[in-house]
């Protein structure tokens, strides 16, 4: 059998640990493997390696899955044990569940106990399932069927070093959670934290059996906790939602990697639960679904009293229960509260007050004295208390109260007897808005670039409203210029949930130039808004461009036309569309640019200036934007003399081929020219018009830095060849002599003269 340093050789499971004390707690960790690719080995995926055996022998695919979709992670049984472990660190708070599901592949021999690690659990060849205690191999009493999937989980205890087991057939739904071992001791008792999880193929040389693994999940949940606060009900009246939460046992709330059935108890035979307040159906269980860590609901009763809910998993994992007292009070022995929602925070508003007898008629008797109390809805806590907080003066049984509420959020107005805390009675939900908002951020930004703004939730009294949580939306106005199109704030809205104490610091952005002013409106009430100072929006960068000449060349004709264009640019040096400020251009004498130019609208952002130079030489360009002091420099700009020389030559009367050069100051050819096209002249030495070429009237271009004309004679004569551009090229003419002097021998006369 092969060993490996630091790893089990087991038909499945590796649980490896770190040396630290005491790991962070991370929330849930799940692998259903079915985002991964099919086929694909999971070494140096997410974490994962294949520390032994080929990296193919362990891949995700989708061929052989639990519930027939989806992907498992495959290994391949093979002589050399395939091992497969994911480092990283999942923490050390107990306890610490680890939880997956296999099809074991079947090996050829018993697995020897690793000698380092947490746990370790065998599926033996002889179709019995082993875990270790310690130093040896425990047999769990369950035994599997070949090619069948079993649920393992573990808990795992870091405080004691000890472990409990729990092995069932997928096929089987589970009605109870009960371990299959307890007490099962650590191997290496010194490890404090999970930081490695492996798994080991089968060992088999006589066929290739695999191994599946699926839903690996390790979570660190310890109980459920009723995260609102207990509430005072009016019999057969529904509650405000009640919400109860997944959490660690350092109350850090923990993410479901499946749907939880939750059950729900009261221990009054009055009590019942429901999904929804307003349509209310009565229900004994709640699903906690996947990816969250809270669930709600709302409870009622007709039973006077102090009932107390409970809410536990099912089936039972030994999480510790939730629990939570409630009051109960009679319908007609207490107070109507009457309001108007919404509310402004910190601004006076009325509310009524109404005892009422046992039979629920207006107790016009009533004189006593009430304390005002607040009922945290959302958020679920606070500070702030309602002014006044106790109150007399009732009048034929009825009190109108100017109350302010100094904070934002949710709540209920209760109100109790002073002295009868029993006569109680509790409003319906009341909204408080903010009155403004405070938003902060310096003065000066880049177009494009996110940048800190922060925005504060104020009351009427402009102290700040601590319990506000949002949704608020995010606009501007113009400041300079104040009509502006296609300005935009990313992002514009900032979620319900993205204030925390009131307070939200959040990243954004501005893709226009200009001076703007930002503004934050509650979305539920958009009339409530506060605005920033000025922000002025500045280029992030100004760029100077040549625009090339044509292929072939990296400079310049004299009286040839230089584009050069002047952006300002955003963050992700994208043009301005808006930009309208001046930029100081600084040019070699001769380039004949303006001293500064002044963007305007039509420019977007990009002006393109067309110039040409007299002189050879380099040229330089650089600009600067005023306002900003931004800086930009153009490449060089090159520009060359350069020359049209026609080559003479001598032919007989009919059409020969001239060749035009074009050469630099030295005399050298340019071939690298092949776009620039010239037409051309004839001057004869007889004035008749016998001569002529098509490049007269239609250009002809250059190849390689020569041109080919035709040029055709019906006469003996000296024809002078001009050629023409629209560049500024030295021109040096050349002639075609026709019919006097042929191209070799002595010279032949070409023509006569018939006389009579």
């Amino acid at each position: 059998m092969n060993t490996i340093t630091n790893k089990w050789l087991l038909v499945f499971l590796f649980v490896a640990f770190s040396v630290a004390a005491q790991a962070a707690v991370i929330d849930t960790y799940e692998e259903r493997f079915d985002g991964r690719a099919d086929d694909a080995t999971i070494h140096e995926v997410d974490s994962w390696s294949v520390d032994q055996g080929e990296t193919m022998k362990a891949i995700t695919q989708d061929s052989t899955t639990y519930t027939g979709t989806g992907k498992a992670l495959e290994l391949t049984g093979a002589e050399t044990t395939v091992s497969v472990s994911r480092k990283t660190t999942y923490g050390g708070l107990t306890p610490c569940w680890l939880e997956f599901i296999v099809k074991a592949g079947v090996g050829a021999q018993s697995r020897s106990l690793p000698s380092t690690g947490i746990a370790a659990v065998s599926f033996d060849y002889k179709g019995k399932i082993y875990a270790s205690n310690g130093s040896s191999w425990q047999d769990t009493g369950e035994t599997f069927t070949e090619g069948d999937w079993y649920r393992v989980t573990l808990k795992l205890d870091f405080k004691n070093k000890l472990y409990d087991i729990y092995i069932s057939s997928v096929a089987v739904p589970e009605i109870e959670f009960i371990a299959d071992k307890t007490g099962l001791a650590f191997i290496d008792t010194s490890i404090s934290s999970l930081s490695e999880l492996g798994f080991d193929g089968a060992y088999n040389v006589d066929r290739a059996d695999d191994t599946y693994i699926d839903d690996l999940v390790v979570h660190f949940i310890d109980r459920l906790e009723m995260i609102t606060a207990s509430q005072t009900l009016v019999e057969g009246q529904p509650s405000g939602p009640i919400t109860v939460q997944l959490q660690n046992a350092y109350s850090e709330p923990q993410t479901a990697w499946c749907d939880l059935i939750l059950e729900l108890k009261s221990s009054s035979p009055g009590g019942e639960f429901s999904l929804s307040r307003d349509a209310w159906m009565p229900t004994a269980q709640v699903i906690l679904t996947e990816n969250a860590y809270s669930a709600g609901f709302y409870y009622k009763d007709t039973k006077p009293g102090k009932p107390i809910i409970t809410i536990n998993e099912y089936p039972n994992r030994g999480w510790e229960e939730a629990t939570q007292q409630q009051i109960v009070v009679s319908a007609v022995a207490g107070f109507e509260i009457e309001v108007i929602t919404p509310q402004v925070a910190a601004e006076y508003f009325s509310m009524i007050i109404t005892a009422r007898d046992d039979e629920g008629n207006v107790n016009e008797t009533y004189s006593g004295e009430v304390e005002i109390l607040v009922d945290y809805l959302s958020p679920n806590s606070g500070t702030m208390r309602i002014t006044p907080e106790t109150i007399s003066g009732f009048s034929k049984g009825r009190l109108e109260v100017s109350a302010m509420y100094p904070d934002c959020g949710t709540i209920a107005i209760t109100v109790e007897d002073v002295i009868d805390p029993s006569k109680v009675g509790s409003s319906g939900p009341v909204l408080f808005i903010p009155a403004s908002f405070n938003l902060s951020a310096d003065s000066l930004q880049v177009v494009g670039r996110p940048f800190s703004l922060g925005v504060s939730a104020l009351n009427a009294l402009g102290a700040h409203a601590p319990n506000y949580e949002g949704p608020t939306e995010l606009s501007f106005i113009g400041v300079s210029p104040e009509e502006i199109r296609g300005g935009a704030i990313s992002p514009s809205t900032i979620d319900l949930g993205g204030f925390v104490n009131g307070l939200a610091e959040v990243m954004v952005s501005y893709n226009l130039w200009g001076t703007i002013k930002m503004e934050a409106n509650d979305l539920a009430c958009p009339a409530q808004a506060g605005m920033s100072e000025a922000i002025t929006f500045q280029p992030g960068g100004l760029l100077v461009e040549v625009i090339s000449p044509p292929s072939g060349r990296d400079f310049f004709y004299l009286g040839e036309t230089i584009g050069i264009a002047v952006s300002l640019v955003d963050e992700e040096g994208l043009a301005i569309a808006n930009y309208q400020g001046t930029v100081e251009i600084s040019s070699t004498i001769g380039l004949g640019l303006p001293d500064e130019y002044l963007f305007t609208e039509l420019d977007e952002g990009k002006h393109t200036f067309h110039t040409n130079v007299d002189s050879a030489g380099i040229y330089t360009v650089s600009c600067k934007e005023k306002a900003s002091e931004l800086e930009g420099e153009g490449s060089p700009i090159e520009v060359r003399e350069a020359s049209l020389v026609v080559e003479s030559t001598v032919a007989p009367v009919g059409t020969t081929e001239v060749t035009i050069k074009l050469v630099d100051e030295q005399g050298n050819l340019i071939d690298s020219e092949s776009e620039l096209s010239v037409l051309i002249g004839l001057e004869e030495e007889i004035d008749d018009g016998s001569a002529s070429s098509l490049a007269t009237s239609m250009p002809i271009t250059f190849v390689d830095g020569r041109a080919k004309i035709l040029i055709s004679n019906t006469q003996a004569e000296i024809v002078t060849i001009s050629p023409s551009s629209q560049y500024k090229f030295k021109i040096k003419k050349g002639t075609v002599t026709f019919g006097r002097i042929a191209k070799t021998g002595v010279g032949t006369l070409m023509w006569r003269e018939i006389k009579e």
